[in-house]
């Protein structure tokens, strides 16, 4: 199983990212082969991995007039099985689609759940046979979003104390980090990474 954490702004973009992979069987992103439990991090300002179109090309216009189409039909169910699938052992999904995926995801359940319940707060957590997402939103807008196994009970505390603890006091108290995160900066900050890191790894729900 691997663990996935994202950290998104206000302006929906994810400006940090860390896992931790515990008995990966092979391959996969940013990945370790071997098994047991390591961790790696990433700033979200990179290139997307790319990859082989298949040879195809179409104009700009094509491609904005098929994305806008095909991002008009987009479905909750679509979504969560393309979800799934990303948080098998095999996935190929580079970090940066995968934040977008992740993103879109917790939004739509979130404007779902506020549409039926009323409650701005009502999304905590969705889980699926592979995987549970767990979900929780500062008063600033900053989300918090951690995967986990589906037997995992709610993390909601667990993310509130990693912003509480470690991101309030490494990342807004510290006098060079920047305010926003234009075009995906990121926190680059190893010591929050490495709280963070150490907080996660020592949860009781991790070593179970």
């Amino acid at each position: 199983m691997i663990y996935n954490l994202y950290i998104f702004d206000r302006h929906c973009v994810c400006i940090f990212y860390i896992d931790w992979h515990r008995h990966r069987k092979s391959g996969g992103i940013m990945g370790s082969n071997n098994a047991g439990t390591t961790s790696t991090t990433t700033s979200m300002n990179g290139q997307p991995d790319g990859g082989d179109s298949g040879g195809s090309s179409s104009s700009p216009a094509h491609s904005a007039a098929a994305n806008n189409h095909l991002a008009s039909h987009h479905s909750t169910t679509s979504q969560l099985t393309s979800a799934t699938s990303m948080f098998s052992d095999s996935r190929l999904v580079n970090i940066e689609e995968e934040a977008k995926l992740v993103y879109g995801v917790v939004r739509t359940l979130r404007n779902l759940v506020n549409k039926l319940s009323g409650n701005q707060d009502g999304f905590i957590s969705y889980r699926t046979s592979n995987y549970k997402l767990h979900y929780y939103e500062t008063q600033t807008g900053l989300k918090f979003v951690i995967n986990t196994d589906p037997s995992t009970d709610s993390l909601r505390p667990v993310l509130r104390q990693i912003y509480t603890n470690f991101f309030v006091e490494y990342v807004v108290k510290n006098p060079l980090a920047p305010v926003g995160h234009p075009g995906g900066e990121g926190v680059n900050n190893e010591y929050f990474k490495a709280a963070v890191d150490k907080f996660v790894k020592n949860l009781p729900v991790f070593d179970s």
